[in-house]
């Protein structure tokens, strides 16, 4: 697969970093998207039983979710725990995005691990509860699953040294947040690709009204109903095993490791898209030339 052209300027230990993203971002599906894709026309025959009012209002939910992450201020968020964590695990005061940068890319994993394995189980708690309801639940499951996922991505933002409230870094974020949805490997693909442009553009300074237009482009209620969709494929595809609480708390689980996993990848991309940078304007020449089968 072609590696960024930003890639010459990485050294040896984050170039082997670069190339497990890049494949992880193309690797064959995991085990819920192969039932999903075995499942394919059952899920469809139970998809069109779902009432209208139902695909209606959690698509109206999860348009109302990404709307509020679009006008919040991220304040909610406090990044006292996020910077304590990644000073234990570096063993020094790390105090902001110049220290963070320093930091060694294994590590920032570790934490995201951590951080992702966290909300993957407060998760699986919510949807545990919620389940109890059956499918109907899944209106009053949606707000507090979405929160736990914007969340969750927005620390990961912070951890590897990025901010969250200007427009573009939450633009960034959804973008991230859809792109965890996929399940389909072309689907992936595509995704990734505009994620890069996206990065790239962020990189360049590009204004903050110009990323969220890209991001709005296909409206949020398209992107709502695309992911109302999504999810309660999820939730149909785990019934026609288990019942009940299970459900909830198994799906939640699934898909926040599915969103986590994304964000993570996606930014120790932009971290060393960044790194990349840095050393061309401190070095002004690449670490390694590029072969031609590189």
């Amino acid at each position: 697969m072609p590696l960024p052209p930003w890639s010459p300027w990485l050294e040896a230990g984050d170039l082997a970093a670069l190339k497990e993203s890049l494949d992880w971002f193309h690797r064959p599906p995991g085990g819920l998207s192969r039932l999903l894709g075995l499942l394919d026309r059952p899920l469809e025959s139970l998809w069109q039983r779902v009432p209208e009012t139902a695909r209606n209002s959690t698509a109206r939910t999860i348009h109302s979710a990404l709307r509020t992450v679009l006008e919040a201020t991220g304040g909610s968020l406090t990044e006292r725990p996020i910077l304590d964590a990644l000073c234990a695990e570096a063993g020094r005061e790390i105090s902001g995005p110049d220290q963070i940068r320093r930091m060694p890319l294994s590590g920032l994993d570790r934490v995201s691990r951590r951080c992702v394995e966290a909300y993957r189980r407060a998760a699986a708690v919510e949807g545990g509860v919620s389940g109890m309801a059956g499918l109907p639940g899944l209106v009053l499951d949606v707000p507090a699953l979405y929160g736990l996922i914007f969340r969750m991505i927005q620390e990961t933002s912070i951890l590897f040294g990025f901010p969250i409230d200007p427009p573009a870094e939450k633009a960034h974020i959804l973008k991230v947040m859809d792109l965890g949805h996929q399940t389909d490997p072309e689907a992936r693909r595509l995704g990734l690709e505009e994620l890069q442009v996206m990065q790239a553009m962020l990189g360049a300074g590009v204004p903050g009204r110009e990323m969220e237009k890209q991001v709005l482009l296909r409206g949020l209620g398209a992107l709502a109903e695309k992911l109302g969709t999504d999810l309660t494929r999820r939730k149909l595809a785990q019934t026609l095993a288990v019942i009940g609480s299970v459900v909830g708390a198994g799906v939640n689980y699934q898909l926040l490791g599915d969103v986590g996993d994304t964000a993570r990848h996606a930014y120790r991309l932009r971290f060393l898209r960044r790194r990349a940078w840095e050393r061309e304007n401190r070095e002004g020449r690449p670490t390694r030339k590029l072969s031609l089968d590189s």
